[in-house]
């Protein structure tokens, strides 16, 4: 781990927090045996409690946590608490983007007259816990109900927030065309310089395993290659670090291996305390039936049970959705995020609860977030904290308007500049044609192109997300995607036609598109003939 100084109330922090764990009390125990023991002396009981910790594993187990501590809150590492929105325009559209979705939520329990919380009667909390399995063979009119936004209507917001100072600041150089994209805040994104330098093992020479072991091929350097990549995986897994982790995966991730990697990145390390939470949150499904609960339905229904790769999964997916909206622990994620948890009025009272009770109202396709999860994990106790591990720190950035560098307002922004740098002739035709290539890639990007790729490749995408630790990357391949149907780009002359030539990208590869991207050559007029179906 890198050395730093730490500011003292961080490191008094980070302690007690590590002092709440089961990690920490196992530690303890195994100490306390140490210090009871007849045979170990006075002299050598300092020297054999640390080779106890070393050797244990605990030492590890620990460090770990710590990393865990300082990734979900890089202001541990500095005495400067950067916790809202710094910017006041950007903050006020995110207030008036709450309202409305709030809003939307009480007009649709008006109009459907029902209550956004009921506490269900023994006898029905009994027969849902009967059929919590198999809750996709419930039969229930959802016809009513319609999802609160969608990525459409969310990019619609997008495209009104505006800087109160943006005359002066978005003019563009009057050598370059002039800006067309539809994203109007002054936000400073990478250029694609710096992103080659940030993805370099991407960008580099072909020993990715996403590039050497293609589907179709079955050949002896294929096999050895995936081989190498799994007995290093396993070696990198007993290890038990984070960073490590982290690390091996920019390389690519042997699908046998990836439910262990992943986890280990997240930091999820599944013990009694994970089990009887879960526990807990399930109980709370069984007690009360929530309006927000319907909108989980309703989306499941309108997406993955439409779907080849997850309808399969529909009865799990109702069960991490159900329990993720009473997870009231991802309150305190909303300390980093620039969103505020929704409030209604308890009735009959003067009192305001937080509703739902995580905080976080589902938008059209939310459930795609769990989805591929599904083909990872199979025990849902699993599923479910790795998924809110990704929620808490990549997900929720993709929803809310802020002006952190992850967020959507600059990952739309730099898909926009970045389009520009990379593709200047497309990025010319799109503008002279009245064309935005925002309104396609839009829902790519806030569904991390979940829904849209094959199973596989989402996966391989997300090992790159949890491996740089960024959301960016899923900028650079919607880009070379664009990059990818150029030719055929280049002959529309209308959104329709685009919107149609981009309908359908369930066949593209992200491994060799991301690495064609970056790669120096970036000649990749030619290579849109290997990758497209």
């Amino acid at each position: 781990m890198v050395s730093t100084v730490w500011p003292p109330n961080s490191v008094n922090f980070i302690s007690s927090e590590i002092e709440k764990t089961e990690v920490y009390r196992k530690l303890l125990v195994r100490l306390q045996d140490l210090i009871m023991d007849p045979d170990v002396s006075c002299d050598t009981l300092e020297d054999q409690m640390r080779k106890l910790i070393s050797e244990s594993g605990y030492k590890q187990r620990i460090r770990n946590l710590v990393y865990q501590y300082i990734v979900k809150d890089p202001n541990l590492k500095d005495e400067i608490q950067q916790k809202k929105e710094p910017l006041e325009y950007i903050q006020k559209a995110q207030i008036n983007w709450e309202h409305r979705i709030t809003k939307s939520l009480n007009n649709m329990s008006n109009e459907l007259t029902l209550v956004f919380s009921r506490k269900r009667p023994v006898s029905e909390q009994i027969e849902f816990e009967a059929k919590w399995s198999e809750l996709g063979s419930e039969d229930m009119d959802l016809s009513r109900f319609r999802p609160v936004y969608s990525p459409k209507d969310f990019l619609e917001v997008l495209i009104n927030v505006k800087s109160p100072n943006i005359g002066t600041l978005m003019n563009p150089d009057p050598g370059s065309s002039a800006y067309w994209g539809l994203i109007k805040v002054p936000l400073k994104v990478k250029s694609f310089h710096q992103l080659r330098i940030q993805f370099e093992e991407m960008a580099g020479s072909t020993d990715h395993l996403g590039l050497n072991i293609l589907p179709f091929s079955n050949s002896d350097c294929s096999k050895k290659c995936l081989k190498d990549r799994v007995s290093l995986g396993k070696h990198v897994l007993e290890a038990n670090q984070a960073t490590l982790a982290r690390e091996f995966c920019k390389k690519g991730c042997p699908a046998t291996l990836r439910a262990d990697l992943w986890s280990l990145i997240l930091g999820v390390d599944i013990c009694g305390a994970h089990k009887l939470n879960f526990k807990h949150l399930k109980s709370c499904v069984f007690q009360h039936d929530l309006l927000i609960d319907k909108l989980i339905f309703k989306d499941i229904h309108l997406t993955a049970s439409n779907d080849d790769q997850y309808f399969v999964f529909e009865d799990l997916l109702y069960q991490i959705l159900l329990v993720f909206s009473r997870d009231t622990s991802l309150i305190s994620h909303f300390e980093i995020s620039s969103a505020n948890p929704p409030k209604a009025v308890v009735r009959g009272t003067h009192m305001t609860v937080t509703y739902p009770p995580n905080g976080v109202i589902p938008f059209h396709g939310f459930s795609m977030y769990v989805a591929p999860l599904c083909y990872i994990y199979e025990d849902p106790i699993t599923l479910y904290h790795v998924f809110r591990e990704l929620y808490v720190r990549y997900f929720f950035r993709l929803h809310n308007l802020s002006s952190h560098p992850q967020g959507i307002l600059s990952l739309a922004l730099s898909f926009e500049t970045l389009l520009d740098e990379v593709e200047p002739q497309l990025a010319y035709h799109f503008s002279t044609h009245d064309i935005y290539p925002l309104k396609i890639a839009i829902k790519w990007i806030i569904k991390t192109f979940s829904g849209c790729l094959a199973t596989d490749q989402i996966l391989q995408l997300w090992d790159c997300m949890l491996a740089y630790d960024t959301t960016e990357i899923i900028v650079v391949l919607a880009v070379g995607i664009m990059s990818l149907r150029k030719p055929i780009l280049l002959q529309a002359e209308n959104q329709a036609t685009v919107e149609n030539i981009l309908a359908d990208i369930s066949g593209v590869k992200v491994i060799p598109v991301l690495h064609g991207m970056l790669s120096s050559a970036h000649h990749h007029h030619h290579a849109s003939t290997t990758f497209s179906r």
